[in-house]
């Protein structure tokens, strides 16, 4: 029997209902309706789900329940939890990426008189670890190294809430990502639940390194080992046990050295997990590569979508900044990112996801979303109208693959805005109070399908057909040009 099936029989017994009254209720075959209920067969359709839920007069809390196992049981429950906790990473980006800071006075730093100390338990962990950050980031250089678990709340806080500007401070982190699919016992995808926990480092002000190598991560944390963690500065070391509540700091040289060698032959074996494009023309340069390559089918998802591919020419004289730096140059190389994106849009299986939301934005403040503040200026409302025109057009000659939602995933701004391919791909975020947006480049392939199995099997239902589309996007040029 399916998960669906045993809960539907559970609720079935338990309420006392006949399965042939229930079948004639819901419009089913009551020989259909055994085999669901033996798990042979399973319901078309949720709106079959729902006929079943009101006839057994279910409460809120076991509809939801077995609309659950319903998914499960035609997805899979791997496919299912990666999927809703995708979902949940770009509904809530947000909050995700502009993650609160410890108070200064949280915590004082310590004088350990001893070159080796011990480490009881979660607070002398915790302090250990703040004297330790503290100390180096107060120098504004350097490094710091570290092993040890993303989800390591306090560690996070620490650095985001101390974050300086334009430090020279380099972060290199080694992270295990899991090399199964298999969800965590707490139904979480563990790798993107990595990417959610180190995404506020991305935007701090250090050079942050985030590195990766893999293991089974659910036998590794059904193991016994004592000391597995640790964060390395020019003056400290502070080796954690799995469970981030003991350990020891030393500040012994020779110690130091030691594991110093070991995190370098460690960091030898990983991989790069992100790395941070700093500037316009570097983003322009990774983009063309990424869109230079072949790909069997890529996404955009952002909800003002990216329209570059539509921008014409005269628009990049008008409204690139008289001040940026080798702006003729840039000029050339943007006309010329221009084509290559259209024509990659109109060859390529290419699929471009946005929101009516962020189309109103668009019309209301000439913002885009993937470019600094600092390189253009906010197109004047005319030339809105006009581009949002060409986007209709495009729809209207089908050449241009696109996708509105009814409603918005996450933020209009300073949400996720992602492009994605089998093989390579970016994630872009401007953080709050920031006019500068952030590139971050993804190659691991555990995200990369993970970001595609998601645009790939979203419902239809949370999409406006193509007709709908061009619809309700007339009527939202009509409404703002009245």
């Amino acid at each position: 029997m399916s998960l669906f099936s045993q809960l539907l029989a559970e609720y079935i017994h338990r309420k006392n209902i006949r399965t042939y009254s229930l079948a004639e209720y819901c419009g089913i075959d009551p020989s259909m309706m055994y085999k669901i209920i033996r798990g042979k067969r399973t319901p078309a359709s949720i709106d079959t789900i729902d006929k079943i839920s009101a006839f057994l007069k279910l409460t809120p809390g076991e509809y939801k329940e077995l609309r659950t196992a319903y998914q499960i049981t035609q997805v899979g429950y791997e496919n299912y939890y990666r999927r809703r906790d995708m979902f949940d990473f770009l509904n809530n980006f947000q909050e995700i990426a502009n993650i609160g800071s410890l108070s200064p006075s949280f915590m004082t730093m310590s004088e350990y008189s001893n070159t080796l100390v011990a480490l009881n338990n979660e607070t002398e962990v915790n302090h250990a670890v703040f004297t330790a950050v503290t100390s180096q980031i107060q120098k504004g250089q350097g490094r710091i190294r570290m092993l040890v678990r993303p989800d390591y709340q306090f560690l996070i806080h620490l650095l985001t809430s101390a974050s300086p500007g334009g430090s020279n401070l380099v972060i290199s982190h080694m992270i295990c990502l899991n090399n199964t699919e298999q969800v965590t016992a707490a139904k979480k995808n563990y790798n993107l639940h990595c990417l959610m926990n180190i995404l506020p480092l991305c935007a701090c002000g250090y050079q942050y390194q985030p590195r990766y190598y893999y293991e089974n991560v659910s036998s590794q944390l059904e193991t016994f080992p004592l000391f597995p963690y640790l964060i390395l500065t020019d003056e400290y070391a502070v080796v954690l046990s799995g469970t981030l509540q003991a350990g020891f700091l030393t500040r012994q040289q020779d110690l130091l050295a030691m594991l110093s060698r070991i995190f370098g032959h460690a960091a030898a074996l990983s991989r790069p997990l992100l790395t941070k494009i700093d500037n316009i023309y570097d983003q322009l340069k990774y983009v063309q590569q990424i869109l230079d390559a072949d790909s069997a089918i890529e996404f955009t998802f952002q909800m003002t979508p990216c329209m570059t591919a539509l921008l014409p020419a005269h628009y990049l004289d008008k409204y690139i900044n008289p001040q940026l730096p080798s702006r003729e140059i840039f000029i050339k190389h943007f006309e010329a990112h221009i084509r290559g994106t259209y024509a990659r849009h109109v060859q390529r299986n290419h699929v471009l996801i946005f929101s009516e939301e962020g189309i109103q934005e668009f019309l209301q403040t000439g913002h885009l979303e993937e470019y600094p503040s600092y390189v253009y200026t906010p197109f004047e409302k005319e030339d809105r109208i006009h581009l949002i025109r060409l986007l209709v057009g495009e729809l209207r000659n089908g050449l241009y693959q696109m996708r509105m939602l009814k409603q918005s995933i996450g933020s209009v701004r300073n949400g996720a805005n992602i492009y994605i391919t089998p093989n390579a791909g970016y994630l872009l975020f401007t953080p709050l109070n920031s006019g500068t947006p952030i590139y971050l480049n993804i190659e691991e392939a555990g995200l990369l399908q993970t970001f595609l199995d998601f645009f790939d099997t979203m419902e239809e239902s949370l999409f406006y057909s193509p007709e709908e589309t061009i619809n309700r996007l007339e009527l939202l040029l009509q409404e703002y040009t009245s």
